[in-house]
């Protein structure tokens, strides 16, 4: 019987009052591993429209939740109190056998300052697209030479694609590395029947922002709907929907547009079994969820050639394309309603989904780095 360990895990993201779908991945993560070990959330966030400190707990089999808010003040201050607010959690508990942490700046700190106390290991798991050249963000000579210190004494860092991983190590944080993807939790996203649709359904989801390239989606869907192609755009998330809707009021397609909001997870399965193929023109990437979610539902993807979505795409589940290129998005879609693109089968593309992504593989994924560390 494998030794459940007493895991921490500690994230820069992860969702709560603020923001309900802020790092949701990271809590796939966290109950991933708790189907093999202990694992305790400790989330320190500040928070509007409050007076005092407040905590919220929550218990499921070996994972345990605490997110503790506190008032919004200046940004130094909220630095301040995070930090001792995590300190004063973490030291509540016996000690942890290994830190978690999840995205490096800024709670990777925490990890540091218990390394150097308390001798206590610490991994990072990398999700963050500000690393990457294609993204606008730009890193200060500060906030990057404080992100080496944290990954300098971590004991392994783990990104979730090969290219985030290759875009730290440009940037001069280097470090035992091994890539460990995001995970899809399979009662939620499966395969159901083949879907029937009169009309073909493209798909997109996502935060609706200038990274998703929504725009060039609808550039290219005007051109087909002008050209006589029939199908509906099924678009929507957890971004601001104000100029699809300006889009729609002006354009003759309205009733070929459908746009819609916030989903569950549930609700986000329920639309990709209902669809033909999943769009994701993106600008830039680590290893978006929604694609291998939609592989968990047998839906085929066509993505631009970003980040890590081509490092788990196999041929026949798709297409990939090269980002922002317009052309090439309605050369594929075109093919795709003319029927001359032909895709793997349904249970291919979901048995690939659950030998790579499921939470039991991720799981044991982590605890071999564990074990190396904790031998």
């Amino acid at each position: 019987m494998k030794t459940k360990r007493n895991i921490l895990f500690l994230a820069s993201w992860f969702p709560s009052d603020k923001s309900l779908f802020d790092g949701d991945f990271i809590e796939r993560h966290a109950k991933s591993v708790a189907l093999i070990h202990h694992v305790t959330v400790i989330y320190v966030v500040s928070l509007d429209g409050i007076s005092e400190i407040k905590k919220e707990e929550e218990q499921i089999d070996d994972l345990k939740i605490i997110r503790i808010y506190f008032p919004n003040k200046s940004k130094i201050q909220n630095q301040w109190t995070k930090f001792k607010l995590y300190l004063k959690e973490i030291n509540s508990y016996p000690k942890f056998d290994l830190i978690h942490v999840n995205v490096t700046y800024p709670v990777g700190f925490v990890a540091l300052y218990l390394k150097l106390v308390k001798k206590i290991p610490y991994v990072i798991t990398e999700h963050w697209t500000g690393f990457l050249p294609q993204d606008p963000a730009h890193i200060p000579f500060v906030k990057l030479f404080l992100m080496k210190k944290i990954v300098d004494n971590s004991n392994y860092l783990l990104p979730v694609s090969d290219n985030l991983g290759n875009a730290m190590r440009n940037l001069g944080l280097i470090q035992r590395t091994k890539t460990i993807r995001n995970v899809i939790d399979f009662d939620i996203f499966n395969s159901k029947e083949n879907t029937e649709n009169k009309i073909p359904k493209f798909l997109h989801i996502s935060n609706l922002t200038f990274q998703k390239n929504c725009d060039g989606i609808l550039n290219v869907a005007e051109r087909l709907w002008k050209n006589k192609y029939i199908f509906e755009l099924h678009i929507g998330g957890n971004g601001d929907l104000s100029p699809f809707y300006s889009y729609k009021k002006s354009s003759d397609f309205t009733d070929k547009l459908i746009l819609f909001g916030v989903l569950s997870q549930e609700e986000v399965a329920v639309k990709m079994n209902e669809a033909n193929i999943f769009i994701l023109f993106s600008r830039f990437e680590n290893q978006p969820c929604v694609q291998i979610e939609s592989f968990a539902c047998g839906l085929p993807v066509l993505a631009s050639d970003v980040g890590g979505i081509s490092e788990v795409f196999p041929v026949g589940f798709g297409q990939i394309i090269t980002s922002e290129n317009e052309e090439e998005l309605y050369q594929s879609l075109k093919n795709i309603l003319e029927n001359k693109v032909h895709f793997k089968s349904k249970n291919e593309i979901q048995l690939f989904a659950k030998e790579n992504f499921s939470m039991q593989k991720i799981a044991n994924d982590f605890d071999e780095i564990y074990k190396q560390i904790l031998k």
